[in-house]
This record gives structure tokens, C-alpha cells and sequence, in this order.
């Protein structure tokens, strides 16, 4: 690039020019302003704080016969750029030019969150056994490695020790005994509710032994065979015999098999506190998909951050989000760990404060009220009543069937349904006598009712879609 005649390339922020170089060093005046070799000779041995920290200490530790080619380029590079008297009429333009794209990297670099890392020092640290755990008694010294019980790892680059990267390569090496079997063991317990190893967090000898030690074996080998493939693996669980099963059972089976660890039935549990949420979105219709991007806020109770916050923490206080980001999925929702979304936590989603290998499941009061009460699903079942009235048929015989289908994928008996049909002309008929409750109904959340649907009728859906949201069937995998 050609400025002015002067051939430059950028370093390291200053500016280096072949010819400006020449012509400070041939001039006879003894200004170090003018001359980089009087500036060198002034500065040799001394502590300059006004230069980067890599050139003070070079300045001041090594004489400039000593310096490298690399060190000297660098030293004359910053006095041309920022001590040469000649160079400002040069420059003057060119740093006007480049002062708009600093600020912006300035502007952007304070909005960027920064996180801390994780790294290895230069040269690692001597670690050993210390005497009865006591910090000041160090024992036999110890290096980096495996147990012996495992496969060893790979040897041991030359030029360094091993470091974090060789030991992931050695967890998904394929020969290591635990890793797959883990995973599938996860995967397992996430479809089945609990795993073929009961102990999912305790592979060792105080964990349980596996229910099907060759069927553990057989999912990891076709695990690792399958290039680690966790969609593949996900697959082979749900389409699976075992998986397919009806949870129904007998008298017999339950006294023989009482926690199902034989696989005699399907799984039946209740669903985790995100798939609750996100399937009573995803059934009104409310859900959206969209992937990725920052942690949304959704309906919580009012006051829930301040009484734990801090002053001047930046979540001190809880502001709900507004449109779309009220429907995301749960996997974005900003979790406060000293504060847990309620319905979460009532659904024993963990609150984060440490690594969860498997859930426990509570069965209380409080979730049956918040199912039929929290927000987030009652303008779930109004948006569910809207598309039973839209799509469900022109009938209520119709209009039950079909929403029945849409949360339970199945039809109703003939019970069933005509307990739906008498609790909806019981809403009906109370809220054609109150207009007034029915529009309050239909008015919770941040999502417009459908103002050509009577409130009446659309009330009186909302409470049948809400009992179809509630059943057991619904909440429960079956």
C-alpha cells in the first residue's frame, strides 16, 4: 500500500515505513525524535514507561547488540510510529482515517461478554500426594496419567506433558471402557427413567451393576461404530420393543418386577418441567421454534429476584420479556441459580448450583394447581381453544375428539368424551351468565384473545382445554 510515496505494513497497531526509516537514521540531527540510533543509545538500560511492556523490558534488559532481527524491527517500528518527528504529517491523516474503526472495535469489544478461560501454564507445576492431606507436607511426587485399570494413553509428545486436549482424545478413543456406555447409559435413563446402570452418577464398584450388562455392551459398541451418531442412538431407543411397550401391567408383573427393571412394560413417569412447558406451547400453538440467541425471560411472579440479589447486580431485578420470547423453548430461558423459574423448580428441574446426574421426581399439591392456574398455561389452553373452534369440526362432539387427539394422539371412549361434553356445558353456561369472568379468562397473558370468537364460547373452551392439558395421560409418559 502506497501513502505519500512511503511503502508501510501494519505491526502490532503502529506503522512501519522501509524509506521514513532510512531517512531518520541518515540525519545528522542528534534529536532522538529525529534519530532512532540516539533514542536507542539514551534509552539502553533505562525503565521507559511510556512503551508496550515486551519493549520496556527489552530496552531495559538487553544492549542492542544482543537484540534479535525480529526485537529490532519491532523497537524501530514503534519509534517511527509514535516517536519520530517526521512521521506526523504522515500519519496525521492516516490515524484520522483509522480513529472511526477504533472506537468501533472499542464499542464492540465492551459489549461483548467475557468469560473466563481455562488454560495450562507454560510450565506445568510439580504436583505430589500430599502426607495425610496436610498442604505442607508434600509426599511422592506424581505426574499426569490414567489408571492402570484403563487403557494407557497414546505416549507422550515429546516436546510437552500431556494436556487436556490428549485426554478427550482419549475418552472418545473408541477403546476406552466408559465413555460410550455412559452416554447410552444417560440416554437410557432420559427415555426409560432410569438407566440400565441404576447408578448413572457411579460406574464403580459401589454403583449398582447394570440390569443388562449385554445390552449396555451392544448399545455402546453400535454407539462408538456409529460415529457417535446421538441421533441414531436416540432412534434405536424410541423405536425400540421395550420402548414401545404399553405401561399398562398386571397385579403379577407389579409384584415381580415392581420399578420395571426387566423391561416387562413401557416406561411411565411424569414428564421434566421443561417438556411440560414446551408441550403446552407446542399443543396451543404458541411455541416457537426459532434456535439459538440469548436467554429469554418468560412469566415468573413478580419480586422473585430482588429479595436474593445483590446491589448492584445486573439481576437484581427481574424484567419479563415481551412478545415472541415469552414462547421460546425452556432450554433458553435465563436461569438465576439463587432464584429458579417456580415452575421449574416445582417440576424438580435443578437449580443449577451443581452438575445433576439424574432427577428426582416429586408428586405435590402445588404442581396440580399451578397446571391448572399459572399463566403460561392458561393462555396456552386459550390458545388450544382457538384451534379446537378453528380446526376442530362444527360440532362439540367433533371439536372434543379432536382436541383430545392433539394432546393424548389418541381418540377418546365414549366415557371419556361425554365427561368433556358435560364439564363444557357446564362452562358454557356459567359464563353466558358472566361475561364478565369469561373476559377476564381469556385475558391472561401478553397474547390477544380472538376478538371473532365469542367470549363466552371461548372461555368455556379454554377450561376444557385446560382439563384436556391436565390429564394424566398428558403429563405422564405412557
Amino acid at each position: 500500500m502506497k501513502v505519500d510515496g512511503f511503502a508501510f505494513t501494519q505491526y502490532g497497531g503502529t506503522v512501519s515505513w522501509d524509506r521514513l526509516g532510512v531517512a531518520a537514521e541518515t540525519n545528522p540531527a542528534k534529536d532522538p525524535t529525529w534519530s532512532w540510533q540516539i533514542w536507542l543509545e539514551q534509552n539502553q538500560g533505562k525503565r521507559n514507561d511510556l512503551l508496550p511492556d515486551a519493549l520496556r523490558e527489552l530496552v531495559r534488559g538487553k544492549k542492542p547488540a544482543e537484540w534479535t532481527e525480529a526485537e529490532m524491527k519491532k523497537g524501530r517500528d514503534f519509534w517511527l510510529g509514535n516517536l519520530y518527528a517526521g512521521a506526523r504529517d504522515q500519519l496525521a491523516p492516516l490515524e484520522a482515517e483509522k480513529a472511526p474503526f477504533v472506537a468501533e472495535r472499542e464499542r464492540i469489544e465492551k459489549a461483548t461478554p467475557i468469560t473466563f478461560i481455562m488454560a495450562d501454564l507454560p510450565t506445568p507445576r510439580e504436583s505430589f500426594v500430599m502426607e495425610r492431606g496436610q498442604y505442607d507436607k508434600p509426599g511422592e511426587k506424581v505426574s499426569r496419567g490414567v489408571p492402570s485399570f484403563l487403557p494407557p494413553l497414546p505416549d507422550k509428545p515429546a516436546d510437552r506433558d500431556y494436556n487436556r486436549l490428549d485426554f478427550a482424545n482419549w475418552l472418545v478413543s473408541g477403546t476406552h471402557p466408559l465413555t460410550a456406555r455412559v452416554t447410552v447409559n444417560r440416554f437410557w435413563q432420559q427415555f426409560f427413567g432410569v438407566g440400565l446402570v441404576k447408578t448413572s452418577m457411579d460406574f464403580g464398584s459401589q454403583g449398582e451393576p447394570p440390569s443388562h450388562p449385554e445390552l449396555l455392551d451392544w448399545l455402546a459398541i453400535t454407539f462408538v461404530e456409529d460415529g457417535w451418531d446421538m441421533k441414531q442412538l436416540v432412534k434405536r431407543l424410541v423405536t425400540s420393543h421395550a420402548y414401545r411397550q404399553s405401561s399398562g401391567f398386571s397385579p403379577e408383573v407389579l409384584q415381580r418386577d415392581p420399578e420395571n427393571r426387566l423391561l416387562a412394560r413401557g416406561p411411565r413417569f411424569r414428564l421434566d418441567a421443561e417438556v411440560l412447558r414446551d408441550q403446552a406451547l407446542a399443543v396451543s400453538g404458541l411455541l416457537v421454534p426459532t434456535m439459538g440467541g440469548k436467554g429469554v425471560k418468560p412469566y415468573q411472579p413478580e419480586n422473585i429476584w430482588e429479595p436474593v440479589a445483590f446491589g448492584g447486580s445486573n439481576t437484581m431485578k427481574y424484567v419479563q420479556d415481551k412478545g415472541e420470547a415469552l414462547y421460546r423453548r425452556s432450554i433458553y430461558t435465563f436461569m438465576k441459580r439463587t432464584a429458579p423459574p417456580p415452575f421449574m423448580s416445582s417440576f424438580d428441574a435443578p437449580n443449577r448450583e451443581q452438575s445433576c446426574s439424574a432427577r428426582g421426581r416429586s408428586n405435590t399439591p402445588l404442581q396440580a394447581l399451578q397446571l391448572m392456574n399459572d399463566i403460561q398455561h392458561v393462555e396456552a389452553a386459550r390458545h388450544l381453544a382457538q384451534r379446537i373452534l378453528k380446526e376442530g369440526g362444527a360440532t362439540p362432539g367433533e371439536r372434543v375428539r379432536w382436541g383430545w387427539r392433539v394432546v393424548t394422539a389418541r381418540y377418546p371412549a365414549a366415557d371419556e368424551a361425554e365427561v368433556v361434553l358435560n364439564a363444557l356445558t357446564m362452562h358454557r353456561n356459567r359464563y353466558d351468565s358472566d361475561k364478565e369472568a369469561a373476559a377476564a379468562l381469556i385475558g391472561y397473558g401478553e397474547s390477544k384473545a380472538d376478538a371473532s370468537v365469542d367470549v363466552a364460547e371461548l372461555a368455556a373452551y379454554t377450561l376444557v382445554a385446560n382439563l384436556l392439558m391436565n390429564l394424566d395421560e398428558v403429563v405422564v409418559k405412557n
